[in-house]
């Protein structure tokens, strides 16, 4: 039974050594966090209200807002782990390093999003239009990275 105590006695001792050294550190990286979240948000809602006023297409103002969402997350993401201590430099190359593998591994994939960046991009058809693919028929209904949406005349998507 005393063993048993002064085991709880040492998790204890080391809960409270671990909260008092640390506790600041974990709040201001949760803290950093959130404030990320919420501007990456607001900058997202910022932009899309901007490309509305200037009748930017519907699929590439949400595509450039969601990736400028992501782009302000991810930044504060790497100020959360440096709060941390975690050094970052090491984290940096081991992402590019798995980028690099990745990408032989999943180059299919990759050239659809691709080709719908460029279909996005240039503009070749929008949503509205009528087009013919393989031959199925249809009025676009949606765009976006992975997929173009058609709506058939027999009212099919």
């Amino acid at each position: 039974m005393e063993q048993e105590l002064e085991v709880f006695q040492q998790v204890y001792e080391l809960v409270v050594n671990f909260m008092v050294t640390y506790s600041f550190q974990i709040a201001g990286a949760m803290i950093i966090l959130v404030a990320g979240f919420v501007v990456g948000s607001w900058v997202a809602r910022v932009l899309l209200r901007l490309q509305e006023k200037r009748n930017v297409d519907v699929t590439l103002r949400q595509f450039i807002a969601s990736t400028s969402r992501l782009v302000v997350i991810a930044m504060f993401v790497i100020i959360a782990l440096s709060k941390l201590g975690i050094s970052i430099t090491p984290l940096i190359a081991a992402i590019g390093g798995l980028a690099v593998g990745a990408s032989f591994a999943i180059q299919g994939p990759v050239s659809n999003y691709g080709a719908g960046l460029v279909i996005i991009l240039t503009r070749m058809y929008q949503v509205g239009d009528t087009i013919s693919v393989r031959g199925c028929s249809g009025q676009v209904t949606h765009i976006d990275l992975a997929s173009t949406h058609l709506k058939a005349e027999d009212g099919e998507d």
